[in-house]
């Protein structure tokens, strides 16, 4: 058991130290990241993703069910976040929205896919691509109308389905997700030589993601309090996988899905937390700090969670 889970883990763990200790010496710069980062994320995942629609099964589980197990617990750890920052940790209405969203929102690309595929096998990609392909754009519009309200600037949401609605036709994951289902639809399959270069994207999206992770990562520092950072951990490494795992069992989602959402939960806080952070100007130092512990503590966590999914697999 021991030995699975490091076969699991130790790669990717060397792969986010290689690209933390490039960046830390000076040799992969911001600028090197973002273009690495835009690779990941506008092309090769997308391109993964059609390509795992395409050659896979009719998935037998439902999708609605997916969500919910996913999704249902996701928006309950925010409130309890949110609820716990404003009212014990004594943080303002929109540091509290921040921290709520540490709490819940999962790194799904840098850190899910190359550790869900490892880990449950390439049949886990169609139900993580599910959730994730909607994952940014819907707790980006919550959050972002919590936001504005808090800081009483409502008046401007006028445009907002609007900008919702343009975010889901543009989002790279959202378009490879939805050619992946019209192309399969048509029966016509793929060339050889077009999924053979398919195949050698999907090579490249493991150690890419990996690398820009532990790129960002070095950019992050423990420079804010540890008390919202050890708050968030708990609820995101702890609190939401078990949830998740409540909730799917509850409603009887099929075992395999169940697995993919339960560690897709399990994974550390994303990048989001920090950004959100920057744009409003609520306490960068705290989003930081956040990612950085939930991220290293995570190694530990997502450990448990791959050996207790092995053991009733």
């Amino acid at each position: 058991m021991l030995g699975s889970i490091l076969n699991v883990i130790a790669p990717v763990l060397l792969l986010g130290v290689f690209g933390f200790a490039a960046t830390k010496v000076g040799h992969f710069r911001a600028a090197h990241r973002e273009g690495l980062e835009k690779y990941v994320f506008d092309y090769a995942v997308p391109v993964l993703l059609f390509h795992a629609v395409v050659k896979l099964d009719t998935p037998s589980s439902s999708t609605g069910a997916l969500f919910v197990a996913y999704y249902l617990p996701l928006s309950a750890v925010f409130l309890v976040g949110a609820i716990a920052a404003r009212w014990l940790l004594k943080r303002t209405t929109v540091e509290a929205i921040v921290i709520g969203l540490g709490a819940c929102y999962s790194n799904s690309v840098l850190l899910g896919i190359p550790l869900v595929s490892r880990a449950l096998g390439p049949d886990a990609l169609l139900p993580l691509f599910l959730l994730i392909s909607v994952h940014g754009i819907s707790v980006f519009a919550v959050v972002t109308v919590l936001m504005e309200v808090a800081k009483g600037q409502g008046a401007q949401l006028s445009t907002f389905p609007k900008q919702v609605a343009k975010g889901l036709i543009s989002n790279p994951l959202i378009q490879g997700l939805g050619a992946g289902f019209l192309w399969k639809a048509t029966g016509l399959g793929l060339h050889p030589l077009v999924a053979e270069m398919f195949d050698l994207v999907a090579t490249s999206v493991v150690p890419c993601a990996l690398f820009v992770l532990g790129s960002s990562l070095a950019t992050y520092t423990i420079s804010g309090s540890v008390v919202p950072a050890i708050l968030v951990t708990s609820i995101k490494n702890l609190l939401h996988p078990a949830l998740v795992w409540l909730v799917g069992s509850w409603i009887g989602l099929e075992r395999d899905w169940l697995a993919v959402a339960i560690l897709l939960a399990a994974m550390p806080t994303g990048m989001t937390m920090y950004q959100f952070a920057t744009r409003y100007q609520v306490a960068p130092p705290v989003a930081t700090t956040c990612i950085f512990v939930s991220t290293v503590s995570g190694i530990g966590t997502l450990s448990v969670v791959i050996a207790l999914l092995a053991s009733l697999s």
